[in-house]
């Protein structure tokens, strides 16, 4: 069990972006333009959208505005960086970013489209390469000749990378996301990594759906497709020594969005959600290990 405690992109951290801001469709706020009801600008400065909710024109920025102004999401650059399930950049047949996000050891991609993820790590902006890896997006579980015949793609929607050397604080991320179809990425998260200790049998994963399902008056559903969210229960045996650093840790986590890795391998990609735990218990239980137990709740996506 491990999980990717975040770091924030900021704009200074992120070097380059083959995504543009404005993106294609996006319209930049202009203080002397006379906007509709429901008209859509985005701010530069924020990375964010702003939805117009009162016709006119005003001198005052739309962050700064709420009376006329409403935020409506980030912009697409910046989607897989706003720590948000639902929300995700997108291109045509590429993206490659670029970023200085100092010492990290951990990196995870949610909400994935494409065919391939390289992700290179150079001691230093230009310098060396000391890390690279490169992820089949392919998740389709390959089985028996028919099946590699007959069966359809499956798109692999998340991976983890939990190996990447932390000890290079100037480091310089590329990460390049290919297909030859139009490709997208919800969450780009990078941090460093906290090792709990190891999932024991009997986790469970599920979801929490939040769609509406009700009878008419003549007996029949009546369905309205809603987001779900994943939802974790998982029992870890941790190391009695590193209990007081582990209940810290924990602790500090309580209301910051993380990568929870309650499987670290092929085939248990559910094992990773992105979300809080609701639930965090330590039982001192043996003289060498302890038991962490674990209820973790997914964003709704």
């Amino acid at each position: 069990m491990k999980v990717i405690k975040p770091t924030t992109i900021t704009t200074a951290m992120l070097t380059s972006s083959t995504v543009a801001e404005p993106a294609a469709g996006e319209v930049v706020w202009n203080a002397a333009t006379v906007y509709a009801d429901k008209d859509v600008v985005i701010r530069t400065s924020t990375h964010m959208k702003y939805e117009r909710v009162l016709a006119g024109t005003s001198s005052t920025a739309p962050e700064l505005d709420s009376v006329n102004w409403i935020e409506a999401g980030p912009t697409n650059r910046w989607a897989m960086f706003d720590r948000k399930i639902g929300t995700a950049t997108t291109a045509a047949t590429s993206i490659t970013v670029v970023a200085q996000p100092g010492a990290v050891s951990g990196l995870g991609m949610l909400e994935l489209v494409g065919r391939q993820v390289v992700v290179t790590l150079k001691n230093a902006p230009g310098g060396t390469t000391v890390y690279s890896r490169t992820i089949n997006l392919d998740g389709t579980m390959i089985t028996s000749v028919y099946d590699w015949f007959f069966l359809d793609y499956e798109q692999l929607s998340d991976f983890v990378l939990t190996d990447l050397p932390q000890h290079y604080a100037a480091c310089e991320l590329t990460v390049t996301i290919t297909s030859t179809t139009p490709v997208s990425v919800g969450v780009l998260q990078v941090g460093r990594v906290l090792n709990i200790g190891r999932t024991v049998s009997g986790a469970t994963v599920g979801i929490i759906d939040y769609s509406s399902k009700g009878r008419d008056r003549f007996g029949n559903f009546d369905v309205v497709e809603g987001a779900f969210s994943k939802r974790n229960n998982l029992q870890i045996v941790t190391d009695a020594s590193e209990f007081n650093k582990l209940f810290r840790s924990l602790a500090a986590l309580r209301a910051v969005p993380c990568i929870y890795i309650g499987a670290d391998q092929i085939g248990f990609e559910p094992f990773i959600t992105y979300g809080f735990y609701k639930d965090f218990s330590m039982v001192v239980a043996y003289p060498q290990h302890h038991l962490c137990n674990l209820e973790i709740e997914g964003l709704s996506q």
